[in-house]
């Protein structure tokens, strides 16, 4: 039998229900058949609201994240446009998003040195080498991010998340880019600029090799005091090292193939030569990309009384001591700080005398030279010869050509 009241199965012969405590049975005031039927449905209901509900219909459904994550092709276009770099800052915000910053920074610095690795090996390797790096680079930073992050950005998709946009990607790597070339644009400026002198206010002399700053400022000074350095932004390089001085002068493209430019440059150098250290000395035109276009060399043959015969070109020391020797025996050379130059060039040797007093204006003067370069025309290779007359600041007074 049942209790009518809780629904509770009791034996027979009990009074009371064991569970509530109502009476049972026929003392109930019912019909023990009325008791039958209403038990089942009692216990029935009793068992309904004593079950618990599951937990998963209790709890509600959770948010979609509010942040959003970049897949790997957002990864591999930033890397496009703004190198390794850009694309491990992608990976570092969604590492940050996700709460694992420290992931994020360590990411950020191999992005770091990738890049710098590559722009490294891509300066002293063709363009050719460089695009396959580079494109290897694209594919291993989103093979990466596929790799590392692939799932979580499922995941996040998954729960309602939205993936950031391929335009924010695009404007991340170009900013990136722009900071590249803007950082390494200051870097070469600092390194070509620390080991240079400013003379006035805007030419430069830049010193490498065992050359100093002492040195490099001396130069400068030689150079305007000999009227090469006006402050014009003019630039001039000065090299030491054991294969000798070096002075080279950055000209203007095409400048070199100028008839008689580096006998001029030559010239410069003979005068600037002491503060320098002295002859002998290397004489470079070069490009403004310092590229090396023509070539000379500057040296000098002491006599006595300080007469001396300077020598440029493809002339060597030999030949400016045997036109000395002979400018000596003719009696030219008297021990009073006589300079001539001999240069030989693609276009023929030059013979140079510097004069003063207007010789160059004197018939009987100019006539007198002529001998004396057709007489030492043997000494230095024979005619043809191009015979000079300079006043004291080297400036061509007389020109011509003896055959």
């Amino acid at each position: 039998m049942y209790c009518v009241k809780c629904g509770t199965e009791c034996r027979e012969g009990n009074g009371f229900c064991k569970n509530c405590g109502a009476p049972v049975g026929a003392s109930s005031g019912q019909p023990a058949s009325a008791a039958s039927s209403a038990a089942p449905v009692a216990q029935a209901a009793a068992s309904w609201q004593a079950a618990p509900m599951p937990a998963a219909w209790m709890t509600p459904p959770s948010a979609p994240p509010v942040y959003r994550l970049f897949d790997s092709g957002a990864v591999g276009l930033a890397t496009f446009f703004g190198s390794s770099l850009a694309g491990s800052l992608l990976m570092a915000v969604n590492y940050n998003r996700l709460g694992k910053a420290g992931q994020g920074v360590f990411t950020v610095v191999l992005g770091a040195i990738a890049t710098a690795a590559l722009i490294a090996v891509g300066w002293n390797l063709s363009g050719t080498v460089t695009g396959v790096l580079g494109i290897a680079v694209l594919v291993g930073t989103m093979q990466l991010a596929k790799a590392v992050q692939g799932n979580e950005v499922k995941a996040h998709v998954a729960r309602g998340g939205q993936l950031a946009s391929k335009g924010l990607a695009f404007g991340i790597g170009v900013a990136t880019l722009a900071g590249l070339f803007g950082a390494t644009f200051l870097a070469i400026y600092a390194i070509q600029n620390r080991n240079s002198v400013t003379i006035g206010t805007k030419d430069q002399v830049f010193y490498s090799g065992t050359a100093t700053k002492t040195d490099a400022a001396a130069l400068g000074n030689a150079l305007k005091n000999a009227g090469y350095f006006q402050n014009l932004g003019v630039t001039v390089l000065l090299d030491k090292g054991a294969g000798g001085t070096v002075i080279s002068f950055v000209v203007e493209d095409g400048a070199w193939n100028k008839a008689g430019i580096l006998s001029g440059f030559e010239q410069i150098a003979w005068q600037a030569a002491p503060a320098a250290g002295g002859l002998p000395v290397q004489v470079h035109l070069v490009d403004s990309n310092k590229d090396v276009e023509k070539t000379s060399t500057v040296g000098a043959a002491a006599f006595d009384g300080g007469d001396k015969v300077i020598y440029a070109g493809s002339a060597i020391e030999a030949n400016a001591q045997a036109l000395g020797q002979q400018l000596k025996t003719m009696g030219f050379f008297q021990g009073k700080g006589a300079d001539v130059f001999l240069t030989k060039h693609d276009d023929g040797t030059t013979l140079t005398f510097v004069v003063g007093n207007n010789a160059w204006g004197d018939a009987t003067m100019v006539s007198d030279f002529e001998t004396i370069a057709r007489e030492v025309a043997p000494a230095i290779g024979g005619l043809p010869v191009r015979l000079q007359l300079d006043d004291n600041a080297l400036v061509v007074k007389k020109d011509e050509l003896l055959q």
